[in-house]
């Protein structure tokens, strides 16, 4: 069974979700939801820190791009923190990396 736990905290400027384990199709829809529920709660900066994600399939990149035009259309924006291993490689491979802004002064980053 795949695992995805997803932490929501709300800062003064943003809103973090921290995923800890697997996107794939099994667990898409649960970050679907805390995107949904942020932005239901005028939370409309959002930042997904991903340093504990494991994996990332297809369909969770859909959740992550759906999840920014979400938040785009908003009024804000969805901004991806510590970017790493296998989904650092399938940005960069779809050339989505320019998609999900980095921001030094929010410690956003990206592995280079």
């Amino acid at each position: 069974m795949t695992f995805l736990s997803i932490t929501t905290t709300d800062h003064p400027a943003v809103t973090t979700l921290t995923l800890d384990g697997e996107l794939d199709i099994l667990t898409v829809d649960r970050l679907q939801q805390s995107i949904a529920q942020a932005l239901a709660r005028g939370r409309t900066h959002l930042v997904v820190d991903v340093a504990r994600l494991g994996f990332c399939d297809s369909r969770g990149l859909h959740a992550l791009i759906a999840g920014q035009r979400q938040a785009a259309s908003a009024g804000g924006s969805l901004r991806l923190a510590y970017v790493h291993g296998y989904l650092n490689r399938l940005l960069r491979l779809t050339q989505l990396i320019e998609l999900f802004p980095h921001d030094a002064g929010l410690e956003i980053m990206f592995d280079r």
